[in-house]
């Protein structure tokens, strides 16, 4: 693989698949897709031209893509599962696919996916929230929301890497006691709630019984290093420093990445496409420089755009010739032939 070149394809990504079999099959370290979400819309990509104190610019949109199917549901979903079951193969043993899709599909497509990779190697749903402006609902609640499937190859050698975001007001709060060394808060060191049983071993340590967490070893470490805090009553708990903690441990709920907005740098006009920050943060936790990471319904060349500032390899495809004329224009790098 020491000759790779990144790849720019125009064409279904089945066909690219099926083309470029040799050297992706077992290869590929991380696959993400953004494919139609059966929404029932025409989309396009919109072109602003500048406009000046007399007038202003004027809009062009241009057809992208349909997500509108004739054979409805059941042409969407013949459409996603051979081109799912084409994209299992090119995983290596310790990869993953992760599918972004919303409410439209996504029960479909699990299903799907949990008989393509089995469901014993279903790792995570997880919760994008795209928009704070839910549009009104004449029926039910408006949505604010994506869902990302993350399958991994072989769930015994899958692993994400931990990752976090940054801390905010509210998560600074628990974090009210300081000394000489800065703003800490308290972390248990006793049994709690359903860690307590009545069979649970307790024993002394420095004039308190209780069913420590912790062997008395670690405990006299803590001691020593004055992150035992003592309260009035005599009851011990560990000191945990802000300064310490890279940040909040990232869950399946991601409320803290924007979507694309109309003033963004980033911002290429195409109507679907995906904060780079999203893309970080899987690119982030699932892979390490080098690694091959394929997007085959690239849109407008987030992934390959991310994966390219990560010292990641990529292939992306489209089977859109304007999503591959933008995917050009913000690489800087043409298309390769079929």
């Amino acid at each position: 693989m020491s000759d790779w070149k990144n790849l720019i394809l125009h064409g279904d990504c089945l066909d690219v698949i099926k083309k470029h079999i040799d050297i992706l099959k077992g290869k590929v370290r991380l696959i993400y897709i953004d494919p139609p979400f059966f929404s029932g819309t025409d989309y396009t990509l919109k072109i602003r031209s500048d406009g000046d104190s007399q007038k202003a610019g004027n809009l062009q949109e241009e057809k992208t893509y349909s997500d509108k199917w004739e054979g409805g549901l059941q042409e969407y979903l013949d459409f996603m599962r051979v081109r799912l079951s084409a994209m299992k193969p090119l995983l290596k043993d310790n990869g993953s696919i992760w599918v972004h899709l919303d409410w439209h599909v996504s029960h479909y497509i699990k299903v799907i996916l949990d008989e393509i990779f089995e469901y014993s190697n279903f790792v995570n749903e997880i919760i994008w929230k795209r928009t704070n402006s839910p549009k009104a609902q004449s029926k039910g609640f408006g949505s604010q929301h994506d869902v990302i499937l993350l399958y991994a190859a072989n769930a015994s050698k899958f692993k994400t890497q931990q990752v976090y975001r940054e801390f905010d007001e509210k998560s600074r709060r628990p974090y009210s006691y300081k000394d000489e060394r800065g703003r800490f808060r308290l972390i248990e060191i006793e049994a709690q709630g359903i860690q307590r049983t009545e069979d649970r071993k307790q024993f002394e340590w420095r004039g308190r019984t209780a069913p420590y967490l912790y062997r008395k070893k670690i405990l006299d470490e803590w001691w020593e290093a004055g992150l035992i805090y003592t309260s009035k009553n005599g009851r011990y708990t560990k000191k945990q420093y802000l300064s310490e903690v890279p940040g909040i441990p990232v869950s399946d709920l991601w409320i803290d990445i924007s979507p694309v907005q109309g003033t963004s740098k980033e911002n290429t006009g195409f109507l679907t496409q995906k904060p780079e920050a999203l893309l970080e943060r899987i690119i982030d936790s699932s892979t390490d420089s080098d690694d091959i990471i394929a997007d085959f319904f690239a849109g407008s060349g987030t992934t390959a755009a991310v994966a390219e500032k990560m010292n990641r390899r990529w292939i992306i495809c489209d089977s859109s010739e304007a999503a591959i004329r933008v995917i050009e224009n913000r690489l800087g790098i043409s298309r390769t032939s079929l």
